[in-house]
């Protein structure tokens, strides 16, 4: 599967994923497991159970289909890409390239153990180091970028949604007024055709998605306000906050079966 050709099969980032990539030589083992997930865990401290990090590797036993198409679903999806630079592994700079060319530079973090030399194509980008000799003593500065990246985000994703907002037509902000309130819901028959068009720009803006599944012969279709969707119902005052969690929870859990 070449990379410009790939879809997500989620569809949506996982605001919870951390996707490390990184050599799989023994002797970076403990960048992973003393310096990455102990950081990881760190900047869970101050988050809410829902909001908590998970953290996952290319070497980590698959979650979706196998191997390669695997890294690509991560590489897309993931709410921060950690790529470790040490040791100059092509594979990583090959995945790295992809984030890179593909996704928000502000979901990508970079780090690098301390007598790193940059390569000169990569002698511009800023990445966090660390001490390979202390790695507990680099935890906190790596937690501390960890919490810049996802605030970074954070700005950039609320700025998605004043612009989705900006850009709702009188149909797409009825339907939103009618349905919002329910986190997914089926259009009854016989509805105003503009609807169905207010319908399709608003999946098309990424604010709902078409479920389709087979169900005694015949078609059954409903829309599930995704994750960008969710949020611009919630700057409507049409859903409360308690809401807006609980949905993105649960669409995460409908769509990652």
């Amino acid at each position: 599967m070449y990379p410009f050709n790939y879809r997500p099969q989620r569809g949506f980032v996982d605001l919870r994923k951390v996707f490390v990539a990184m050599p799989f030589a023994n002797e970076y083992e403990a960048v992973y497991t003393d310096l990455i997930i102990p950081a990881i865990k760190e900047v869970n401290n101050d988050l809410e159970d829902n909001e908590k990090l998970t953290w996952y590797r290319g070497k980590d036993p698959k979650h979706t289909r196998s191997g390669w198409l695997d890294i690509l679903e991560n590489l897309f999806t993931s709410r921060i890409v950690l790529g470790v630079l040490s040791g100059d592994n092509p594979n990583v700079f090959y995945e790295l390239g992809i984030a890179h060319a593909t996704q928000q530079l502000e979901r990508q973090l970079l780090i690098a153990e301390e007598r790193y030399s940059s390569k000169f194509d990569l002698k511009d980008l800023i990445y966090t180091r660390y001490d390979p000799d202390n790695l507990v003593a680099s935890i906190p500065s790596l937690a501390s970028a960890l919490r810049d990246t996802l605030k970074v985000y954070d700005i950039n994703i609320d700025r998605m949604v004043s612009l989705a907002e900006s850009r709702l037509s009188v149909y797409e902000f009825k339907i939103m007024v009618r349905y919002g309130v329910e986190s997914h819901f089926f259009l009854p028959e016989g509805e105003d055709p503009l609807h169905y068009e207010g319908l399709a720009h608003l999946c098309h803006s990424g604010l709902l998605r078409l479920s389709a599944k087979p169900s005694d012969g015949k078609i059954e279709y409903s829309y599930y306000w995704t994750d960008l969707g969710n949020a611009v119902l919630h700057r409507l005052n049409i859903i409360q906050e308690h809401s807006l969690k609980h949905r993105i929870n649960k669409y995460h859990e409908i769509f990652n079966e």
